[in-house]
Formats: structure tokens, sequence, C-alpha cells
């Protein structure tokens, strides 16, 4: 069946009926890609998450989690050039968006909001290389603080006290320059995440046991599977390491009562929520 949850959390709740009686059970999201397309966008919603996560927060340690993340995105995306598949992604999702337009019964207001976002984003994304480039080049600050990045502990205040006294001006000073440099980022994050929301949301979900441990499953290869997601309860003992390509894919349990050993497969068998996402 197509899943309809929201997926675009690692930690979410779930709610259950039960003889009409509502529970609430937490749930842990463990994610695996299957293509280096989707790793990239991941590990860029990851640095993006960061950021939002300290950008409104008033200690220095928080602006420097922000440059430091926005820096490690600039990296990113001078090395790896996405921008054309991830516009393709987009333009792939509209097209479906489209067809679904068509079909009866369907929320024809959300799926056109949906629809214009996504065309609005495609749009923004052929220009950011010029926003960028316009924004940075002026920016002496950021170039040091770049420059110095790389070495260990090069931003600390007496190699760089420029970037020291900066950070201690008034923290809504920092906080609406922080954003002002982030802003030509924006549609990059926002596509980032409508393209995997859309995917996440376009999945098959099962409930699955793995024996001592154990699962391995085929996949279609005339289904374009994108992610493949496992969903477990916060409480549970083990953590899934997911292996995956186009055809097939495993799932290994583990336990590691103390984090300073090392983790061993686990002998029981495990109930998990199972969601293989395509596009």
């Amino acid at each position: 069946m197509t899943s309809l949850h929201c997926l675009t959390m690692t930690s979410v709740t779930k709610f259950h009926n039960y003889q009409g009686t509502r529970t609430v059970k937490k749930k842990n999201l463990y994610e695996q890609p299957l293509n280096e397309r989707i790793r990239n966008l991941l590990r860029l919603e990851y640095l993006f998450a960061g950021i939002m996560y300290r950008i409104k927060g008033p200690a220095e340690w928080d602006s420097r989690a922000v440059i430091d993340n926005f820096i490690e995105i600039l990296d990113f995306i001078a090395r790896i050039d996405f921008k054309v598949e991830l516009i393709k992604d987009l333009e792939h999702h509209a097209l479906i968006l489209e067809r679904w337009q068509r079909t009866p019964n369907v929320n024809t207001e959300r799926l056109t909001n949906l629809l214009d976002k996504t065309k609005e984003l495609v749009e923004k994304l052929d220009h950011i290389e010029n926003q960028l480039e316009e924004n940075l080049s002026q920016n002496q600050l950021i170039h040091l603080i770049r420059q110095r990045s790389t070495i260990s502990g090069g931003t600390c205040r007496s190699d760089l006290p420029g970037y020291y006294h900066w950070l201690q001006r008034n923290p809504k000073q920092r906080q609406n320059k922080l954003s002002e440099w982030l802003a030509p980022l924006m549609p990059l994050r926002d596509a980032i995440d409508l393209n995997l929301y859309l995917i996440r949301n376009n999945a098959v979900t099962s409930q699955e046991s793995a024996l001592s441990g154990f699962f391995q499953s085929k996949l279609d290869g005339n289904v374009n599977y994108q992610i493949i997601q496992v969903w477990m309860l916060m409480e549970h003992p083990c953590y899934p390491e997911i292996k995956g390509g186009k055809q097939r894919f495993t799932i290994r349990f583990f336990e590691q009562a103390d984090v300073e050993e090392r983790a061993i497969q686990t002998e029981q068998d495990v109930n998990f929520e199972l969601c293989c996402c395509m596009t």
C-alpha cells in the first residue's frame, strides 16, 4: 500500500487505534539510500537540519555551528553538481502530480499546492549559482573562516580574532546576518525537502520480522526504488544496518549493550515496519 505518513523526521510519534483506545508509540526511523544521488540529498538534508536547529540559538557556539554547516554545504555543492538531477526529479514529480489531479476523489487543493511549489522551485534552482557567487564573493569573513576550517582548531579566537569579535555581537544581529548569508541557499533546501518528501510518501509499507536478526528481500526491477526505511520502537535494544542496491537489500539487526564495546548481530527475532520508497 502507499504510505500516507509525513516521513521527514528521524524520530516521530505514531498513533495506533486498538478497540477504541488511542495509544502513543514513539518510533525511530533508519534510512538507506539506494543510489549515490539520494545519498547526497540525505547528507545535505542533514546539514540543513543542523543549521535550522541552531540558527535561533543565542550562544556563540550556536552561530559557530551554523557557519560550520554552511561551509560544509558550500564545499559539498562546489564538488558535486547535482542541480540538474534535482531539477529532473522535481519535473518528474510534477508530471505525476498532474496525473493524480485527474484521479477521482483526490484532494485537488493539496495536489495543486504541491504542484505549484514544485514548479516554483524548479525556476528558483536555475538561478541559485549566480545568487551564491554574488552573495559570497564580497564576504571576506566567510572566505577566511572557510580557509581556516580545514585546520584543527583553526577558527579559534587567537587565529581569527575578527571572527571572534563578530561572534560577541548581539545575538539578534548575528542571527539576522546568518539568515542573510543563508538566503541564497534556501531554494536548494526547499527543493531537497520537497523531493525527499514526495519520495518518502510514495512507499510500499509492510510489517516484517527478521529471523535471528537477519532480513533479506528482492526489489521489483521495474520500479524506481530510492530509499529503504526501517521503523522501530525507540526503546528497542537493537538497531538495523541496511545494505542494498537496485535488485535486493539486506537488513541486519545489532545489539550494543555498551557503546565502548563492539556491536554484535542479535540472535533474537526482530519485528519492524518496512517502507520501500520510490519515484
